[in-house]
């Protein structure tokens, strides 16, 4: 969990200090943090998908990595700490910019016979223009590049978020990151 913690917080210095657009006003970075524990409930070696369930019942299958050697050790039963972050770091466009998208991954698994687990890293920059703002409720609605809405809720530690305006083209950061490490019970 250490390494998960290092790698977020490499991940985020790199999103905070990043331009994401071509202009430095307004730069905004908002994070979110969530830890618990799930349950496997199902393992499907041939599939290789997991199921497991957090503490309020919620059930999740998860697509389990062809390079993860250490599937065959899970059993229903055992437990995980899971840890989610994500980051977003917020830019303005030059004008005429035209809405775009990408994606990166890294992965770091255990190594073969040590204890089930793992980090995962997805950074996905997408750029859209801003359809609406909810400044009382710190809100923002973005049209990308498909057309699709994604709403963002942003933090009150973000500075100039009452500069943002409707119509204004950003550029969006999103790095999230997935730890997954199983409990020795």
């Amino acid at each position: 969990m250490k390494r998960f913690l290092t790698i977020v917080g490499i991940v985020v210095a790199l999103v905070s200090g990043s331009n994401v657009g071509a202009q430095n006003e307004p730069g905004v970075v908002f994070t979110e943090e969530i830890e618990t524990v799930v349950t496997v409930r199902g393992v499907h070696h041939l599939n290789r998908t997991v199921t497991v369930e957090d503490p309020d019942g919620e059930r999740v299958t998860i697509k389990v990595p062809e390079e993860s050697q250490n599937l065959y050790q899970i059993q229903p039963g055992d437990k995980f700490r899971v840890r989610f972050a994500q980051a977003v770091a917020v830019g303005l466009l030059g004008p005429g910019e035209e809405p775009s998208a990408g994606v990166g991954e890294a992965m770091r698994l255990a190594p073969k016979g040590s204890t089930p687990g793992g980090v995962m890293v997805r950074v996905t920059q997408i750029s859209g223009k801003i359809v609406d703002i909810d400044y009382p409720n710190r809100i923002v609605l973005v049209r990308g590049p498909t057309g699709n809405l994604r709403e963002f809720v942003v933090s009150e530690m973000v500075q100039r978020f009452d500069q943002l305006q409707v119509g204004d083209v950003v550029g969006l950061q999103v790095t999230e990151a997935l730890a997954m490490e199983m409990i020795k019970e």
